[in-house]
């Protein structure tokens, strides 16, 4: 098995045997597909921060609630992060190296990232007013590269393999509000904004020494079972 797939295999697990220690508890997942913008920041010269790209996150959300109100949760899940940026590099002594090819100072890269996402967050929610709860959550994503795309300004790359220019693991922090719409019969819709403010750096160019953090906001989106 691929080392992509024996990740996902054990944080399923994990997931069954949170269920199983929570079981006493309400337990609520969720299914979501959340569109996102998400941006590189970097922290030297000679590599410039371009603009902003779009992406999605899908995936099973989950959330342990250990009150009997269900008003505290332990939120987790698995989820598919499509995400991505832009970067500018310079080199005022020479050419740039990018993925294997030699390529002109001042040539700009678009990143195309795909990443398993493990958040871990502990959510609080209010009681139920006309069908409406809100909530709000905070903690941290654990990130998992599982595949990186990239293009150039110059259409040198084409959607190629990039994947020796990217770090394998990433971590954000974790913090978002939204709402419930009860839908009756134990469902739900969810809405909310969630922001994820990367902590490491997820670039992995020996040229630039630099620390290139990717951020995101997502516009979350889910229907509760």
């Amino acid at each position: 098995m691929k080392q992509p797939g024996k990740i996902i295999c054990l944080i399923a697990g994990f997931l069954i045997i949170s269920q199983i220690a929570f079981s006493q508890r309400s337990t609520r997942l969720s299914f979501s597909a959340s569109p996102s913008v998400n941006w590189f920041s970097a922290d030297i010269q000679g590599t410039e921060s371009g603009s902003a790209a779009l992406g999605i996150d899908y995936g099973v959300n989950a959330d342990f609630f250990f009150d009997e109100e269900s008003k505290y949760a332990f939120a987790t899940g698995i989820l598919i992060n499509n995400t991505g940026g832009n970067i500018r590099y310079y080199n005022s002594v020479g050419d740039v190296q990018f993925a294997g090819q030699t390529f002109q100072s001042g040539t700009s890269f678009r990143y195309k990232l795909k990443y398993v996402e493990v958040p871990l967050a502990v959510k609080l929610r209010t009681s139920q007013f006309r069908r409406w709860s809100y909530w709000g959550q905070f903690g941290f994503s654990g990130l998992v590269n599982i595949q990186a795309k990239g293009e150039s300004d110059d259409e040198t790359l084409r959607k190629n393999n990039i994947n020796e220019e990217i770090n394998l693991f990433n971590l954000a922090l974790n913090m978002g509000i939204g709402s419930h719409f009860d839908l009756g019969s134990n469902n739900a819709i969810t809405l909310g904004i969630i922001y994820k403010n990367g902590f490491l750096d997820v670039t992995s160019n020996d040229q630039f020494d630099d620390k290139t953090t990717l951020n995101s906001l997502v516009f979350k989106l889910g229907l509760v079972f």
